[in-house]
């Protein structure tokens, strides 16, 4: 069951992410309250990662059945949300950009599309990991983690800071491909876990998460406040300290020892469901929501106000989808 709940904690915290993005974005007199939850909103997705790879990595899964049962159940809703933002963008916000559907086959058609062709990707090397993963020794598997988190989190890291703060240039937008690099350690290392049966307690789990994320706040302000811009370098999903944030925290609800009632595991079992509903239509439900209540972030009072904005946000979308879900022709897309 906690895993299911990981999934809610991670669908939440995407939406966590994306209401404080708007206020991460320029500096106003709250500007540090937004860093701690755009700081704490960055590891929703490698939560996601972590929580697939401890799901899909310990089957004898065929590439016909991974195809059938895990790439198609993406490739369906993300064609048809689309289609749906496509349409959002060009009658409610003006976009005048053409459609070309050659491009759709490697740039989203709305930002936070990109997770799922990450995803898709990922899913499509499963059978190779899972013989990776099961047949593998430890030190084998631990060598490879190791090379990852050193090319692709440390590496990447001295690489942006010297693009970005050495060079001035901006730091340079990842490609699908680069971005399954960058991530595939998050979706090994879930599978490792389960394989190993790797549990640390959960109190040194908790105190590790709280230090790393306060230090990755911390150093995304103070470098924020040197550049005279709010900077994103410490923010990159891969990034050294947001690796331990994410791991700290993944490790810390997995193995929480948390007595759950009857009503409370149905809940979490239905939203679970949804989640994938929720993270497709939870973008348009914000945008709509912040402009409809037009929400100023920049007092102290944001402390509030950003979470409890993303939590109606999380309520209305996850309303959409139960509704969706009884309608037998709309029930593929969430």
């Amino acid at each position: 069951m906690n895993i299911k709940l990981l999934s809610l904690v991670a669908t939440f915290l995407v939406i966590l992410l994306h209401t404080a993005a708007i206020p991460f974005s320029y500096f106003h007199l709250a500007w540090s309250v937004s860093v701690m939850y755009e700081a704490l909103g960055r590891i929703a997705f490698p939560l996601f990662l972590l929580i697939a790879g401890y799901i899909s990595l310990n089957k004898n899964e065929s590439l016909l059945s991974t195809l059938k049962t895990r790439v198609l159940n993406l490739v369906i809703p993300l064609v048809a949300w689309s289609v749906i933002y496509i349409f959002y963008s060009h009658s409610f916000k003006g976009d005048t950009t053409p459609v070309s559907l050659l491009e759709l086959l490697s740039t989203p058609a709305y930002p936070h599309l990109w997770f799922i062709y990450t995803l898709i990707l990922l899913y499509l090397v499963t059978p190779l990991l899972n013989t990776f993963i099961q047949n593998g020794s430890q030190p084998r598997v631990n060598y490879t983690l190791t090379v990852w988190f050193v090319l692709a989190s440390v590496y990447m890291l001295f690489d942006n800071v010297k693009a970005n703060l050495l060079e001035g240039h901006a730091i340079p937008t990842p490609s699908n491909i680069d971005m399954v690099v960058y991530l595939s350690g998050f979706y090994i290392i879930g599978g490792v876990v389960r394989r190993f049966n790797i549990n640390p307690r959960v109190i040194i789990s908790a105190i590790i998460f709280i230090l790393s994320a306060i230090l990755t706040a911390v150093m995304t302000y103070s470098l924020s406040i040197s550049t005279f811009k709010p900077n994103e370098v410490f923010l990159f999903y891969s990034a050294p300290t947001l690796v331990v944030v994410s791991l700290a925290c993944f490790f810390m609800l997995l193995n929480a020892p948390i007595n759950y009632g009857r009503r409370s595991i149905l809940l979490i079992k239905t939203l679970s469901r949804l989640s994938l509903g929720i993270f497709f239509v939870h973008l348009m439900v914000l945008e709509i929501l912040l402009r409809l209540l037009d929400i100023n972030f920049e007092g102290y009072y944001s402390a509030l106000t950003i979470p409890a904005v993303a939590l109606v946000c999380y309520i209305i979308s996850a309303a959409i989808c139960w509704l969706l879900h009884f309608i037998p022709w709309l029930r593929r897309i969430i």
